[in-house]
C-alpha cells in the first residue's frame, strides 16, 4: 500500500512539473495555454508516467531529462503545429529557465539543511517533494505575471503554420535559433553530468549563461520579426 501512494505522489508531481515546463515555454513566447488544455492534460500525465518508468521501474534516471527534452520538441512540433527549429528553440530555452530555478531552490535547501548535495540520487522523499512543489510553485507565479502583465517575446507565431511553404535555415534568424538550440541541447548533457556529480555551482553557471544566450537570440527574433512586419507595411503602403 505505502508503494502504491508512493508511486502515486510521484505520477502526480511529475505531472504538475510537467505542466509547469509547457506553461513556462509557452508563456515564455506569448503562446496560449488554455486553447490547447485537453492535448497539454495527455502530454502531461503521459510524461509524469515515463518519467517514473525510467527514474524508479527501470532505474535509469539520467536518460530520463534528454528524453524528456526530445519529447517536448515533438509535442510542441507535432502535438501544437509549431516548426521544428522553433519548437527545440523554445523548448530548450523553457527547460534552461526552470533548470535554473531547480537549482536556486536547491541551493537554498541545501544551505537552509532541508536538502543534502546527495539528494539528486534520490526519487522520493521531503528533500524532492519540497524542491518540486516550491519549484512549481515559482513557475506557476512566473508565468502568470508573464501572462497578466504580457511579458516575453513573440516572434514564435501561434500555430497552423503552412509547413508546405519553404523555409529558409539559412536566414540570419533561423541561424541564431539553430545554434541557440545546439547550445541549449550541450547544456542538457552538460546537466547530467553535473547533477549526478553534485556541483550544482557550476551547473547554474552554466545554465545561466545558456539561458543569456536564448534571451539575446530572443530579442532578437523579436526585433527581426518586427522589422519585417515593417518593411512589409512599407511595400505594400508603396504599392497602394
Amino acid at each position: 500500500m505505502f508503494h502504491l501512494l508512493s508511486a502515486l505522489l510521484y505520477v502526480l508531481l511529475g505531472v504538475f512539473d510537467a505542466l509547469a515546463s509547457v506553461t513556462l515555454v509557452l508563456k515564455l513566447y506569448k503562446l496560449p495555454l488554455f486553447e490547447y488544455r485537453k492535448r497539454i492534460l495527455v502530454y502531461v500525465i503521459v510524461i509524469a508516467l515515463f518519467s517514473y518508468l525510467m527514474r524508479v521501474v527501470i532505474g535509469i534516471p539520467k536518460l530520463d531529462l534528454p528524453l524528456q527534452y526530445i519529447f517536448m520538441i515533438l509535442f510542441f512540433r507535432f502535438g501544437l503545429g509549431v516548426k521544428t527549429h522553433l519548437a527545440a528553440f523554445a523548448t530548450g530555452a523553457g527547460l534552461t529557465v526552470y533548470i535554473n530555478l531547480q537549482l536556486i531552490v536547491f541551493i537554498f535547501a541545501n544551505w537552509f539543511g532541508i536538502a543534502r548535495p546527495e539528494v539528486i540520487h534520490d526519487t522520493d522523499g521531503f528533500p524532492i517533494y519540497f524542491i518540486q512543489l516550491f519549484s512549481t510553485a515559482v513557475v506557476f507565479l512566473i508565468s502568470f505575471v508573464m501572462s497578466k502583465y504580457n511579458f516575453g517575446f513573440s516572434f514564435i507565431l501561434q500555430p497552423p503554420y503552412v509547413f508546405l511553404k519553404g523555409e529558409s535555415y539559412l536566414s540570419s534568424l533561423n541561424k541564431m535559433l539553430i545554434v541557440g538550440v545546439l547550445i541549449s541541447a550541450i547544456t542538457i548533457s552538460i546537466t547530467l553530468y553535473m547533477l549526478y556529480n553534485s556541483n550544482a555551482i557550476g551547473l547554474l553557471s552554466i545554465s545561466l549563461f545558456t539561458f543569456g544566450i536564448s534571451y539575446f537570440f530572443s530579442e532578437k527574433g523579436d526585433y527581426k520579426d518586427a522589422r519585417s512586419g515593417i518593411e512589409a507595411y512599407r511595400g505594400s503602403d508603396k504599392e497602394s
